[in-house]
């Protein structure tokens, strides 16, 4: 997964019922709270804020009891990539595919796209016709990115149908029961 650190201004508004605290600690918590899993660019998720670089003075404006400071301040971005290949957690499974846990953010495996074979949803888990793999909750995937959206939220899509793809292990295992399904010469 690609993450980028971005440097970011604004002016941070501080609401008067947080000047009890420090006032690092009040920007801290507006940034956090404006910030974080926000998308900006059009590619950049917004995941944690790393470091405050700079505050100028705070100013007031008439008739707004809050102060405005001028800051600088560092965040940590997630950055998908079309075709990149992500390793994650089965976090959900459902007619539609598979939710894929990727790190910050959930991404869906379509049932057309969960593995190289014809898949079958049954309460708990997506089952491959001919290799009987089954894909289930808690199952470790490794998948590659085919699709990302940024509109309003940022939605990933992806695939495990290519060699090398799917759910760990699941090649052994496969294999295994083709070696036990052979028939032995006499």
């Amino acid at each position: 997964m690609m993450y980028e650190i971005v440097t970011l201004r604004d002016k941070v508004r501080v609401e008067p019922k947080a000047i009890g605290k420090s006032y690092k600690d009040s920007i801290t918590d507006v940034i956090k709270q404006n910030y974080m899993g926000r998308i900006i660019e059009d590619k950049l998720l917004l995941v944690g804020l790393i470091a405050i670089e700079s505050v100028e003075e705070g100013l007031i404006i008439p008739n707004d009891a809050s102060i405005y400071y001028d800051t600088i301040f560092k965040m940590l971005a997630f950055v998908p990539l079309l075709h990149e290949t992500v390793k994650g957690q089965v976090s959900t499974i459902s007619e539609i595919g598979a939710i894929v846990n990727i790190g910050p953010i959930d991404g869906l495996a379509h049932i057309s796209q969960a593995m190289d074979d014809f898949v079958d949803f049954t309460r708990n888990a997506l089952i491959g016709r001919k290799s009987k793999t089954s894909l289930k909750v808690g199952d470790a995937v490794i998948a590659s990115v085919i699709a990302i959206s940024t509109k309003g939220i940022m939605k990933i899509g992806l695939t495990m149908r290519s060699p090398g793809l799917g759910k760990l292990g699941a090649k052994k295992k496969e294999q295994q029961r083709t070696k036990a399904e052979k028939p032995k010469k006499e």
